[in-house]
């Protein structure tokens, strides 16, 4: 299993040669494989406000070796993305950050 740091940053090539960060968001095991959730990190090009989507790559371990690979299947992507948020939400509820809870206590007082 790949190992978090609080701020794991991944740099990778795209086609054209050039290095794009992401921000290591979560890794997720599906179907016994693991999953990259990334985020593009912020470059000139990304207007204030603008909602990013996030990247979801498998890593596939050759040896010593990490490769990472883009899914095309949308029933994995749209699985790990599910496994993903629901893992995030249950976080955020444990922290005590579900701000619906709080908005209607708030509302009823």
């Amino acid at each position: 299993m790949i190992q978090l740091d609080d701020d794991s940053i991944i740099t990778l090539t795209d086609d054209e040669g050039n290095e794009v960060d992401f921000l290591l968001l979560d890794v997720v095991e599906y179907d016994e494989k693991d999953y990259l959730v990334l985020l593009p990190m912020e470059d000139e090009e990304t207007e204030e406000g603008a909602e990013e989507d996030v990247l979801i790559l498998q890593a596939v371990r050759n040896g010593d070796e990490e490769t990472y690979i883009g899914i095309e299947d949308e029933t994995v992507l749209n699985a790990v993305f599910g496994l993903f948020t629901a893992q995030l939400e249950a976080a955020a509820e444990a922290a005590g950050l579900d701000d619906d809870e709080d908005s209607e206590e708030a509302e009823e007082e």
